[in-house]
């Protein structure tokens, strides 16, 4: 009866010790774990008006126009 004892409190230290260990209820601060924010909308970038820029950054198809903000930025070389 004693040994039987002796096993259950050695297992619950045991069970005890690994919650300690692997920190159950341990708070965990957001900012140390770097948790990211989720927006729901994305930010707006500016565009250049195509009006403004070289033409040859405008890209015209339907009703859709895209500017390449890369050849806006750098210029286009025509050689």
């Amino acid at each position: 009866m004693k040994e039987n004892n002796l096993k259950k409190m050695f297992m619950f230290s045991v069970l005890l010790g690994c919650c300690f260990i692997s920190g159950c209820g341990k708070e965990k601060d957001p900012e140390a774990e770097q948790v990211l924010e989720i927006t729901i909308a994305p930010e707006l970038t500016p565009t250049p008006d195509p009006s403004e820029i070289d033409p040859a950054a405008v890209v015209t198809s339907g009703n859709l126009t895209m500017v390449n903000e890369y050849l806006a930025e750098n210029g286009v070389n025509q050689e």
